[in-house]
């Protein structure tokens, strides 16, 4: 990965975080329809990243390169660069994974949040209908 993508990477990473830390303090509301659709958006592209992993992960075994020292050296690279290497394609979509999974847990905080916010008021209300405080 160049240092480029890494770092668009990491300033994902790091914009997710802030509105994850935002759902989390009630700044981040969305709507319970909205919430539903993005959570299930989420956990698809989870699924397809998942396959994408594994099917990386098989990349790791490959044939066909002969017996000289060169092909050898050629399969060992090109296995380093599916998986367990510092710039592997497993790597790469465990990022993108890590990012999906913050999306998702974003959503369901912000919904959360607008729930609880929409019960207070919703108890409030009732105890000034009922005459309490």
């Amino acid at each position: 990965m160049s240092d480029t993508e890494q770092s668009e990477m990491q300033a994902m990473l790091t914009r997710w975080q802030t509105l994850k830390k935002q759902a989390e303090g009630g700044e981040l509301l969305l709507d319970s329809q909205i919430r539903e659709r993005l959570v299930t958006h989420a956990e698809q592209m989870r699924t397809k990243l998942d396959a994408m992993v594994n099917k990386a992960a098989e990349l790791e075994h490959l044939s066909g390169f002969g017996s000289l020292t060169s092909a050898g050296d050629l399969r060992q690279k090109f296995a380093l660069k599916a998986n367990n290497g510092t710039d592997s394609a497993v790597k790469r979509l465990q990022q993108s994974i890590d990012i999906v999974t913050l999306m998702k847990e974003t959503y369901e905080l912000a919904i959360g949040k607008i729930t609880e916010s929409d019960q207070s008021v919703a108890d409030k209300l009732a105890a000034l209908n009922t005459g309490g405080a």
